[in-house]
């Protein structure tokens, strides 16, 4: 409090019950800060920034569980993703449950609405870019693969999987492969799994 008040911040010290409305969440340790949303960089600025090596995207087809996105784009930020991207009505706010379980990873990838990904992923193939599906079976081994440089994966959720456009769309599909005891891993660890091995196959640290 002090620390605002000589900044000139307006703060507020409020009961419990009222914090929690205002959060919207009994997870905020006590804290809310209101703030005006982030606001994901020009397309064309996250591209230049990219250069010429190695990189990684996110394109969630479905997905849009608040505690899988925050986890997914903890793992983007882990990894060095250039971006994570979306159906607009598909995407949740980045904020609440997302914020906290990024834990601070929005500050870092870039979350972008794609109303067109047919559109947005021709225009990331003149810069390079391969899209890479991910299914539970029938593909190549995801360890067995040779992934692109600069791959775009397409991630579906874990009831329905990618929709058939989006297969359709992918230039290469792959599979991560287990014991069979459960159909597939949470949607957020295979993620993590994905970027995992192209960060092992294409460093960009």
């Amino acid at each position: 409090m002090k620390a605002m008040a000589k900044a000139r911040r307006p703060y507020r010290v409020v009961e419990a019950v009222e914090l929690d409305k205002v959060a919207g969440s009994r997870h905020h340790e006590g804290v809310c800060v209101i703030a005006e949303a982030l606001e994901s960089p020009p397309p064309d600025e996250i591209l230049d920034a990219l250069g010429e090596g190695p990189a990684r995207f996110l394109f969630l087809d479905g997905v849009g569980n608040p505690h899988n996105v925050g986890a997914i784009l903890r793992s983007a930020a882990h990894f060095g993703s250039a971006a994570l991207a979306g159906f607009p009505e598909e995407l949740p706010a980045i904020a609440g449950a997302v914020a906290r379980i990024a834990e601070g990873a929005a500050e870092h990838v870039p979350v972008m609405a794609w109303p067109d990904p047919g559109r947005a992923l021709d225009r990331l193939e003149t810069h390079g870019f391969k899209s890479v599906a991910t299914v539970v079976k029938g593909a190549p081994s995801l360890f067995e693969t040779e992934l692109p440089r600069r791959a775009v994966f397409l991630i579906g959720a874990e009831k329905d999987g990618l929709s058939e456009s989006a297969r359709d769309a992918a230039d290469i599909g792959v599979t991560i492969p287990g014991t069979g005891r459960v159909e597939s891993l949470n949607v957020a660890a295979a993620c993590a799994v994905l970027l995992a091995e192209h960060s092992r196959q294409h460093p960009t640290l």
